[in-house]
């Protein structure tokens, strides 16, 4: 059987230092294509991306949103399997693209979607080989790992069938994950397919990070409810963690500041009494069952 070909489609805006590490890690093969999606780079982005032999779209800055940088981007590529991955990953393992390909000759009919996870460093690191099926109700509570647009391969006739969403600031992956779910299709985790997640920021875009997604996941998901114990007692591990050199302290910041954020939402999410929970509701009036995940 031929190997599948994918296309890489990343997104970049000032880049130029996540590129340098990512894009000799991918290895793309020949038959690959690399796409990228620049909204107004000033840096060296475009051109060490021209170098990797990527073919360059651009987009407004003031047009931007994740969404529509994606679909722009879906839209140029050629292949059956598109990646969408972030500029501020890096693949843990040298033969990244080669796991996503080995999971597509394993995957059901049904897979629209396959997620890897992100990782900040080796210690948050679970399965590491696998893959994982969901269906109907088996994704209420997502992925339970971290995931979504920065590390994820679609299916490009499903994604052409269901663009995503451009208006929605953020959580587009999820929006679209949820509705491919409601409508009885598949999604799939890779376990293998782990990238390192390195976006370096200030403890406010942390916190304002953890506020999003714990919104995002609280509109679609049947989410935790986060807890002052709880994050105190991640406090304490990974300060000790950090002590023992298992992770950085930067990495410290951004757990605790995207726990922070996340309970700071949570908390004005329960005052506000703001509905949530979709894919249930979408899943109650399709009625359609619960089927087990598999591997």
């Amino acid at each position: 059987m031929a190997a599948t070909s994918i296309s890489v489609v990343i997104r970049t805006l000032n880049a130029e230092a996540g590129l340098r590490e990512l894009l000799p890690a991918l290895h793309i093969a020949p038959d690959d294509e690399l796409v990228v999606v620049d909204s107004g780079s000033t840096d060296r982005s475009i051109e060490l991306a021209r170098t990797a032999g990527a073919r360059i779209v651009t987009i407004d800055a003031a047009r931007f949103t994740y969404g529509r940088s994606l679909n722009v981007g879906f839209a140029s590529a050629r292949h059956a399997w598109v990646l969408a991955l972030s500029s501020h990953v890096v693949p843990v393992r040298s033969d990244f693209l080669e796991v996503y390909r080995r999971a597509i000759a394993r995957f059901p009919a049904g897979v629209v979607a396959a997620a890897g996870p992100l990782v900040r460093n080796d210690g948050e690191r679970g399965m590491t080989g696998g893959i994982t099926l969901y269906e109907g109700e088996d994704f209420l509570r997502g992925f339970e790992f971290g995931a979504g647009n920065p590390n994820c391969l679609y299916r490009r006739d499903a994604w052409a069938a269901r663009p995503f969403d451009e208006e929605i600031g953020g959580g587009e992956d999820c929006d679209w994950y949820v509705r491919e779910i409601a409508a009885g299709n598949t999604l799939a985790a890779v376990h293998a397919a782990e990238v390192y997640y390195r976006f370096r920021r200030a403890w406010s875009a942390y916190v304002y990070k953890g506020r999003i997604d714990h919104r995002i996941a609280h509109r679609y998901l049947d989410v935790h409810q986060p807890k002052l114990s709880g994050l105190a007692v991640r406090a304490a591990k990974l300060g000790l963690y950090a002590l023992q050199g298992r992770v950085g302290w930067s990495d410290v910041k951004g757990s605790l500041g995207h726990c922070w954020g996340s309970y700071r939402e949570a908390a004005i999410l329960r005052k506000s009494g703001a509905p949530g929970g979709l894919l249930r509701q979408l899943l109650a009036e399709r009625g359609q069952p619960s089927r087990g995940a598999g591997t």
